[in-house]
């Protein structure tokens, strides 16, 4: 089976989402036509990580956000990429790929696509209520087309049908090759950590107001793995910022932290939150859809609507340790039961092949 993948941003979260989907599939073809962005980690170094799995071709005018000019410019280059390709399942990655496949899918009377938007572009908290209403139409158009669309977590699969939307849920899920040998924590200063963009959608201006409370205290310490457009955002003197790192970079840091803390105002189920879990870390995260998905109050963590509230739930859990242990714990209990074993890859490809008896019988009838 031959699967191309479209996917506009290939950076962060959706590029651990297809290594996961690529890696539980060592015997299908995968395709990644993928957008950059200048301010990702190097595609050179993401390419490297696949190990020569996948196949990889660049969507050279692929954008974010809206453009009549730029998007008709994407809409012919992927149109003409796709034409040079047999496959049997066209697999769209993010809103923009969702929108621009969808007309290539009728040209090419495509009927096996499935669309993931991992955290839909309509809940985004940084746009205008017109946009929201149009990023909706977008969503019913790509619905009336027969698509199957794809929701990581119930709260992104309730939105969807509160637009009378019907999607399957996959949860997300992320493997973990193991703990790294002789790395222990540094038992005098609690850590504190976030992975990701520093972008608005992660809300790095609450992340420093957090920060900046405890500025003043040697005992305690933040750290963002990432970069972004946003980083100037993270001025509180506690603040460290990685830059992009490996993966095995990202898995030391998550590995030595003692607390994961996530400011976001929107997700759909994060990868790196399930990264944190899988190491056993207590969550604090933001009160928005995705986050609330995966914390289950008390027990793996706590979710938060205000600053306030927030740091009254970091100061319980580093000065409560017997508290913090038993949720550290139930979070490695957790990801082992919900979130690991390439649990996602495996009803992807459930999904592809049941995808691929119905256009087989298709063509023919």
């Amino acid at each position: 089976m031959t699967i191309i993948h479209v996917v506009e941003p290939f950076a962060t979260g959706i590029n651990t989402f297809l290594q996961e989907l690529v890696f539980s599939m060592p015997n299908y073809k995968h395709i990644i036509v993928h957008g950059e962005r200048k301010d990702c980690r190097a595609i050179e170094k993401i390419k490297s990580e696949y190990k020569g799995v996948a196949t990889f071709v660049r969507w050279e005018n692929a954008k974010r956000e809206i453009s009549l000019t730029k998007d008709l410019k994407a809409f012919f280059e992927l149109k003409k990429i796709l034409k040079n390709y047999r496959y049997d399942i066209l697999h769209l990655h993010s809103s923009k790929a969702g929108v621009l496949g969808q007309f290539i899918r009728k040209n090419k009377d495509c009927k096996t696509v499935v669309y993931t938007p991992n955290a839909a572009s309509f809940l985004r908290t940084d746009i205008s209520s017109s946009k929201k209403l149009l990023y909706k139409w977008i969503e019913k158009v790509i619905h009336q087309n027969n698509t199957v669309i794809v929701s990581s977590c119930n709260s992104e699969l309730e939105e969807y049908e509160k637009l009378g939307i019907k999607t399957k849920k996959i949860k997300n899920g992320v493997t973990i090759p193991g703990k790294l040998n002789d790395i222990e924590k540094d038992s005098n200063v609690f850590n504190v950590v976030v992975c990701g963009k520093i972008t608005i959608q992660k809300d790095p201006q609450l992340f420093n107001e957090i920060a900046r409370y405890y500025e003043g205290d040697p005992k305690i310490a933040f750290t963002w793995v990432g970069d972004g457009e946003l980083k100037d955002t993270l001025t509180s003197k506690n603040i460290k910022i990685t830059g992009w790192c490996s993966k095995s970079e990202v898995y030391k840091t998550l590995q030595t932290a003692d607390l994961y803390l996530s400011t976001s105002s929107w997700e759909g189920l994060s990868l790196a939150t399930i990264e944190a879990l899988s190491f056993g870390l207590p969550l604090v995260l933001s009160q928005c859809c995705g986050n609330q998905d995966i914390v289950t109050t008390g027990v793996n963590g706590y979710l938060f609507d205000t600053k306030e509230k927030a740091i009254d739930y970091i100061e319980f859990l580093r000065t409560h340790t017997k508290k913090l242990k038993q949720i550290s714990e139930n979070s490695s209990t957790i990801y082992e039961r919900h979130y690991n074993n390439f649990r996602c890859g495996l009803e992807y490809q459930q999904l592809y092949i049941a995808l691929q008896r119905m256009g087989e019988k298709s063509k023919k009838s």
